[in-house]
């Protein structure tokens, strides 16, 4: 489990494991780059959680972000997530808010 206060000026995040979905991955990695910032998120991805790959691919482009190859072949390869498990849905606010990561 893991609590996230709302702390300002975070330039770094760092998952040491994927969340459970890409929902919480785009809002663990949201705590970076908020009011016009720049932050940066460190995220370990491993083939454990390929299912994830496809989607995170389209949110990274979507928000202008370099896929790495390793992600990328993941990707290839992978199946979608499980019906009601770490699909994320854009509920009409679109992926990063206007932020930028770098």
């Amino acid at each position: 489990m893991v609590v996230m206060a709302d702390v300002k000026d975070v330039k770094y995040v760092v998952n040491y494991d994927f969340p459970g979905s890409l929902e919480d991955y785009v809002h663990r990695i949201g705590r970076t780059g908020r009011a016009g910032a720049k932050g940066t998120a460190y995220t370990f991805f491993t083939a454990a959680n390929a299912r994830f790959a496809k989607e995170l691919i389209g949110i990274l482009e979507e928000a202008g972000q370099k896929v790495s190859p390793d992600l990328a072949s993941l990707g290839r390869g992978a199946p979608p997530p499980p019906s009601g498990l770490g699909g994320f849905r854009d509920r009409g606010r679109g992926f990063g808010g206007g932020r930028t990561w770098s």
